[in-house]
């Protein structure tokens, strides 16, 4: 059948996508393409994390580059989410 050949692995890292999907699906419906690639950029991160934590069979190591970039994301995400001090409300 078509899953012959499936591993526990294989059907999680199937499952993980196809949840990223619908969840990045979910904010670009009610959000703005500004929430959707910090969406992206957070689901990311969150892969890299579990492939690290819950999947040591991939043998994911992240570089200095890797916790760069994550620490950036997460950065701007902080940043964009605080209140704005004019009181002007953000986009148009």
């Amino acid at each position: 059948g078509f899953f012959q050949g499936w591993t526990p692995l294989v059907v999680s890292v199937a499952c993980q996508v196809g949840i990223g999907g619908l969840i990045v699906a979910l904010v670009v419906r009610f959000a703005d393409n500004i929430l959707k690639g910090f969406a992206t950029s957070l689901s990311i991160i969150a892969s890299g994390l579990i492939s690290i934590y819950c999947l040591p069979a991939l043998q994911f190591s992240p570089t200095p580059i890797w916790f760069v970039g994550s620490s950036l994301v997460l950065i701007a995400t902080v940043l964009y989410s605080l209140p704005d001090r004019t009181g002007h409300a953000k986009g148009p």
